[in-house]
């Protein structure tokens, strides 16, 4: 055998031997319960080849896209309204004592005081009637933005009504004048958070001085702030401006709010003078301090007008300062109460202007708020010092289908100059209940009773034969209402 030919083969003996021993360990150690699994190891990958160095190719600039603004979120607008038809019956009852006057002359020409042909002690007259009222209103709430809000409503005496016959029913002579369209409401909140702006026509509640202050300005005293009311007569609104910040928004909140009008917008007579007279405008400032603590609501309120009553010719004024507090409590969904009230005074003490002016069944009116007079004339005019007061109380109350609502309120004036003869007291009783027979359907039976008592001596002076001692307006109603 050749010497390659051996090598190989001793080369294959050599492997064999080597392979026999490891063969025995392996199944050695299986007997033994040692047997490792073999893990092999995968080989890792090859190192990535490195490419050639290239050139870099500049960035290619993207076509221009057309980008459009965001668009502007619509202001959201809810419409709504109401029309209402109401049935009344007013029973009217007045009581009279035959007042004594003068008939004839004793020698010395002083008059005897009599009652003419024996005229009994006491008279009772009573009236009944019975009328249709109609009142609309429709408006718009419209969100500008998170700020911003504006509302309007227009309609027609809504708060009082509006009677209506044939003649003025729409006749062609009654065109002009009858259905009249009023603004209750138009204005802008610009609210921010920290301070809120509001102005135009703006919906004013009343905690009870503006009840006393619409009755003053256009009766002249203070009386029937009980019976009218400020949503009756003005809608609860007025034209001017109102600022509000809130001071705590925790488990109490409080706010404080200034509103602020014009009465009566004057202005100077120019004159070759270095010194004219003084001729202010009249504004109008109401304060409220809303308070809110869970179910208790309190509302103080200070009505101010400043030189309500004024003379040009002195250049002295009379303020007229109300105060009010009104408030509600809720104890649960089926019962809530709530509270009005007022005192305010006014008189002419400075200004010499104006008069004291009450129903003394000539319905007198308040006299010009303004006068000229000099200090001779301004001595002999009539003093009168204007004092009213206004409480109320109510509930309303849960009962099977609708509501049950209660009012009762009692208000009184006085020219404390002329007590006797000025001394008027009203009570107010409310009562109805509203029934939702449709969503947007209500039907609502209501009493309500008119109670004036009249002063000792209120005809003394007009030559009357009877002095009137109470009045009373028992009034029934049926109120049909639609609104969406």
């Amino acid at each position: 055998m050749g010497i390659r030919k051996t090598a190989v083969a001793a080369a294959f003996g050599v492997f064999a031997v080597v392979g026999s021993v490891f063969a025995q360990g392996a199944v050695e150690g299986a007997a033994e319960g040692e047997v490792e699994e073999v893990i092999e190891e995968e080989a890792p990958p090859p190192a990535p080849i490195a490419a050639p160095a290239a050139t870099p190719t500049p960035p290619v600039a993207p076509p221009p896209v057309d980008v459009k603004p965001a668009a502007k979120p619509e202001p959201k607008v809810d419409f709504y309204g109401a029309v209402q038809y109401r049935l009344r019956e007013n029973m009217t009852s007045r009581d009279y004592e035959a007042q004594k006057y003068a008939i004839n002359k004793d020698s010395a020409g002083i008059p005897i005081d009599t009652v003419k042909n024996g005229a009994p002690e006491s008279i009772t007259g009573s009236t009944a009637d019975y009328f249709n009222m109609f009142s609309w209103r429709m408006g718009m709430k419209v969100k500008v933005n998170n700020e911003l809000s504006l509302q309007f409503q227009i309609g027609n005496d809504w708060g009082a009504g509006e009677g209506f016959s044939w003649a003025n029913n729409n006749m062609p002579s009654a065109r002009v004048g009858f259905q009249n369209l009023y603004v209750h409401i138009a204005s802008f909140k610009w609210n921010p958070g920290g301070v809120f702006v509001e102005g135009g026509v703006i919906s004013i509640p009343s905690s009870g001085t503006l009840d006393l202050l619409e009755r003053s300005l256009n009766k002249g005293h203070y009386g029937e702030a009980g019976f009218q009311g400020w949503s009756t007569e003005a809608n609860a609104s007025l034209l001017g401006l109102k600022v509000g910040v809130p001071i705590l928004k925790d488990d109490v909140k409080l706010g404080l709010e200034l509103f602020q009008s014009l009465i009566d917008q004057r202005s100077q007579t120019m004159a070759p003078s270095e010194e004219i007279p003084a001729n202010p405008t009249s504004p109008l400032f109401t304060v409220t301090a809303p308070i809110e603590a869970g179910p208790l609501k309190l509302t103080p309120e200070l009505t101010v007008v400043v030189n309500r009553n004024y003379n040009n010719k002195l250049e002295k004024g009379d303020n007229e300062m109300i105060f009010g507090l009104g408030g509600s409590y809720t104890v649960d969904k089926t019962l809530s109460f709530s509270l009005l009230s007022g005192y305010g005074s006014v008189s002419n003490e400075n200004s010499k202007a104006g008069s004291y002016a009450f129903d003394n069944g000539t319905n007198r009116t308040a006299a010009d708020r303004v006068t000229s007079a000099d200090s001779a004339t301004a001595d002999k005019i009539k003093a009168y010092s204007s004092n009213g007061v206004l409480l109320g109380v109510g509930a309303k109350i849960k009962a099977g289908p609708g509501d049950i609502q209660i009012e009762l309120k009692y208000n009184s004036a006085v020219n404390t100059e002329d007590e006797d003869y000025t001394k008027m007291d009203y009570i107010y009783a409310d009562l109805r209940y509203g029934v939702k027979v449709n969503d947007k359907f209500t039907i609502t039976p209501r009493y309500r009773a008119y109670h004036k008592t009249y002063p000792p001596e209120f005809h003394y002076g007009y030559g009357k034969p009877n002095r009137v001692v109470t009045n009373l307006v028992n009034r029934l109603e049926l109120i049909l209402e639609g609104s969406f």
